[in-house]
C-alpha cells in the first residue's frame, strides 16, 4: 500500500513558547514510517506549509491509497485544522482519523458541551467570553456558580493557555487570567472548577470500537503545581518539576464499577461527537463518584510515546500493530465509499 503521511511543518522558532505542542507531532511522523515500513508499506512524508499546491500535485503524481492525516493545523493555525481534512475528502482521498465535521465540533469546547449536554453527559457549568463580551460577577456566578473557576481558551487543545493561573478563586483573578487569555486566544472558557480524580480515556475504532485501559493522572501539590491540573508546561516540559507532579498511570487503580461508568461516559462521548479512528476523552470523578467530561479531543497526540500509546501497550496493541490497523481501516473505508458513488 502506498501511505502518505500528512502533517503540518513546524513554523514556529524554537524560543517560542507554543515550539513544543507545534513540533510535538514530529514524534508521530517518525514513529508511523517506522512501523508502516516494518509492515511492508510504501510510506513517504509530506509536509503541508502555508499553500495547498504541493497537497494537491503529491495526490495528483503519487496516487497515494491512504493519507495518514496528522495535521494539527494549516499555515500556522490551529483553526485550519478540519479544513485539511475537509480538502482530503474533496479529493477523494482515503485518510485517517476525524472528519471536518467533528474535528471542527471538537475544537470549540463551548460548542462540543452544549451538544453533550443535550446528550444528556456531565460537563461542568460554563460560560463563554468572547474579547467584545463586558462580563460582570453576578452574572456569571448565576450561570457557573460558586469559586473557584477554570479558565482557559475556547477553541484550543494541547493544553495552550492552560497554566498553574488557571484556577481563579476571586474575581480579580478572574478578570486579569480572562484578559490574558483574550488578548491571546480570542473566545475564553470560564466553566465550574471540578476537583476530584482526573481520567484519560483512549477509544479506538480499528474497526471496531474498543475502549482502551483507563489511565489517571497523579498529581503531586506543590510549587510546581499548586492546583491538580495538567498545564502546559507538565504537558510538554519532559523532566520538568510541572511534568513530574502530573504522572500519568495505566492501568487506572479503580475500582471496576467505577470503571465501568468511566468507559460508559467515554465512550457516548466518542459516539456523539462523531469520532472515528482514535481519540481520546478527559474527565474528572467529585469525591462523591459524580463524573464530569472536560474536553473530547479527536485528533490525540498518537505519538509512541504519548498516553494514548500508553493505553495501547496495556491493551496488548502494539504500536506496530495500531498504525497497520489505522491504515487498513482507512483503506477499507475508502473502498466503500468509492463503491457507493
Amino acid at each position: 500500500m502506498q501511505v502518505t503521511i500528512l502533517y503540518n511543518g513546524p513554523s514556529l522558532p524554537t524560543d517560542h513558547p507554543d515550539y513544543a505542542s507545534e513540533a510535538g507531532v514530529m514524534d508521530s511522523v517518525a514513529a508511523f514510517e517506522i512501523a508502516l515500513r516494518a509492515g511492508g508499506h510504501v510510506v513517504d512524508r509530506l509536509a503541508l506549509e502555508s499553500q495547498i499546491d504541493g497537497l494537491l500535485q503529491h495526490v495528483e503524481q503519487r496516487r497515494p491509497d491512504v493519507v495518514v492525516n496528522f495535521c494539527e493545523s494549516f499555515a500556522g493555525q490551529p483553526s485550519g485544522e478540519p479544513y485539511v481534512a475537509s480538502l482530503l475528502e474533496m479529493l477523494g482521498v482515503a485518510y485517517t482519523g476525524g472528519t471536518p465535521e467533528c474535528l471542527a465540533l471538537v475544537r470549540d469546547k463551548v460548542r462540543t458541551k452544549w451538544l453533550l449536554r443535550g446528550a444528556d453527559l456531565p460537563t461542568a457549568a460554563f460560560a463563554r467570553l468572547k474579547p467584545c463580551d463586558e462580563f460582570n460577577q453576578l452574572h456569571l456566578r448565576g450561570i457557573v456558580g460558586e469559586f473557584p473557576w477554570f479558565v482557559k481558551p475556547a477553541a484550543e487543545d494541547a493544553s495552550l493557555g492552560i497554566s498553574t493561573d488557571s484556577v481563579v478563586c476571586d474575581w480579580r483573578a478572574l478578570v486579569l487570567q480572562v484578559d490574558k487569555l483574550r488578548a491571546r486566544f480570542g473566545d475564553v472558557l470560564v466553566e465550574r472548577y471540578i476537583g476530584g480524580r482526573e481520567f484519560n480515556v483512549g477509544v479506538v475504532g480499528l474497526p471496531d470500537v474498543q475502549v482502551l485501559p483507563l489511565a489517571e493522572i497523579c498529581f503531586a501539590i506543590g510549587d510546581a503545581l499548586p492546583w491538580p491540573v495538567v498545564t502546559y508546561e507538565s504537558k510538554w516540559d519532559e523532566g520538568s518539576a510541572a511534568d513530574l507532579a502530573a504522572a500519568p498511570q495505566c492501568p487506572a487503580n479503580v475500582e471496576p464499577a467505577l470503571g465501568e461508568r468511566i468507559r460508559h461516559v467515554a465512550l457516548a462521548a466518542f459516539n456523539v461527537t462523531g469520532c472515528r479512528d482514535y481519540a481520546r476523552v478527559d474527565l474528572r470523578v467529585t469525591a462523591e463518584g459524580e463524573i464530569f467530561i472536560l474536553e473530547v479531543n479527536g485528533n490525540p497526540d498518537a505519538g509512541p510515546g504519548a498516553g494514548l500509546a500508553r493505553a495501547l501497550r496495556v491493551a496488548d496493541i502494539s504500536y506496530e500493530q495500531f498504525a497497520l490497523r489505522l491504515v487498513e481501516t482507512a483503506r477499507q473505508r475508502g473502498a466503500r465509499a468509492g463503491a457507493a458513488s
